[in-house]
């Protein structure tokens, strides 16, 4: 784990002059939050006034011809409002400062929960944390997905202590990153845990017309078509599908075999069965354990059957690693080889060497996509009785 953090340092020292001249994520939220201050909140979606802004903190960039667009909901805008009282870089310090906090409150929140975790101090835990590339990620781009991993974190406490509706209310405050929070909500609701939809819908109906009051009526009905086209389109911002650690990503990656639409089909195909699997998977394990695959499963699906996925989205498998290491600990098995089976098809996730062999050297990051895949399958048989650890082979 050392290693890997200090190979992450030296990757974050490299790159520090790009971070400087607006390259990061980051650049978009700086972006959408000053478009907010200065009271043009409904040309959010302005990609003029967006270019605009970015050229007054950035300058000029020679392999961007357009701004690195804004594709959230309207009230994740408000979260970076303070930050624009800042430079941008000292803002960018600040907001990898304030995710470093976010990270290790997760750690907090879930070693209330998760009995395995207390045996390990929360600074391992946190190294841990930190050695895994998704979140690395996070940190190099500015980007919002450990502050996600919290409220999924809190949602499963939830869903622990059996208070479903606060739960839903915890997965909607999620929403800016819809294409995650959708799916697992679903399926709990499917897996009966309906309650878990009424604290949902509830708090979205606010943070609609947050956004509503923020952008106006008209801007935020055509923002889906606004989102839509971003993420198609890597010329406006969007990322390519080789780079995509998803199912959309595994289809589409490949050009020579796949045309733009034969590969779309494919991933669509690919997510509905993948979402069925997932669905009819009846929960045979007992109590604690249900909860602990069911989670662990959603999240894995929810990041394949996700169309616009990224590596550093992939820090909510923070949850699933935990949570399968903590149902493989309690798991009798006849050996402790076997008791962790369940982990194996993760292992290459865990590479960060490997991570950067795919983006840098290759481009192939939608190769990601196949260890998650045969993890998926891998809990579900967990779950319905049928995989290693229940077998104790």
């Amino acid at each position: 784990m050392a290693g890997m953090v200090g190979l992450h340092l030296v990757f974050f020292i490299n790159l520090r002059g790009r971070i400087r001249k607006g390259y990061p994520d980051f650049t978009a939220y700086y972006t959408a939050a000053t478009i907010l201050r200065d009271g043009l909140g409904h040309q959010l979606y302005s990609e003029s006034v967006q270019y605009e802004i970015q050229e007054k903190f950035t300058g000029q960039m020679s392999s961007r011809q357009g701004p690195l667009p804004y594709i959230h909901p309207p009230f994740e805008a408000l979260i970076f409002l303070p930050l624009t009282l800042l430079p941008y870089r000292q803002a960018f310090v600040v907001w990898d400062l304030l995710n470093a906090g976010v990270l290790f409150g997760v750690i907090l929140v879930l070693r209330r929960s998760v009995s395995t975790l207390r045996s390990v101090a929360p600074w391992e835990l946190m190294l841990g944390c930190l050695a895994f590339f998704p979140v690395f990620a996070c940190f190099l781009q500015g980007q919002d997905s450990i502050l996600l991993l919290l409220l999924c974190a809190l949602g499963f406490n939830a869903l622990k202590r059996e208070a479903d509706v606060l739960a839903g209310c915890w997965f909607a405050l999620g929403t800016f990153k819809f294409q995650w929070m959708f799916p697992i909500v679903l399926l709990f609701v499917i897996w009966k845990r309906r309650r878990v939809v009424l604290g949902f819908v509830a708090a979205c109906i606010p943070l609609g017309l947050v956004s509503a009051g923020l952008v106006g009526w008209q801007a935020l009905l055509h923002y889906p078509a606004y989102a839509l086209q971003v993420v198609k389109a890597p010329s406006l911002g969007g990322v390519p599908s080789e780079l995509m650690p998803n199912l959309r990503g595994l289809a589409l990656g490949w050009p020579a075999f796949f045309s733009g639409t034969s590969g779309s089909v494919a991933a669509v195909l690919g997510s509905l069965l993948l979402f069925l699997f997932a669905a009819t998977r009846r929960g045979e394990a007992p109590q604690p354990q249900r909860l602990e695959l069911q989670f662990s499963l959603a999240i894995t699906v929810a990041g394949l059957i996700g169309w616009h996925t990224n590596a550093h989205d992939l820090s909510l498998l923070v949850l699933p690693l935990v949570l399968m290491t903590d149902y493989c600990w309690h798991t009798p098995a006849r050996e402790l080889g076997s008791r962790f089976a369940p982990l194996l098809p993760v292992l290459p996730v865990l590479l960060s060497p490997l991570w950067i062999v795919l983006w840098l050297a290759i481009g192939r990051v939608n190769l990601m996509a196949i260890p998650l895949l045969w993890w998926a399958w891998e809990i579900g048989r967990d779950m319905s009785g049928t995989g290693w650890s229940r077998l104790g082979v």
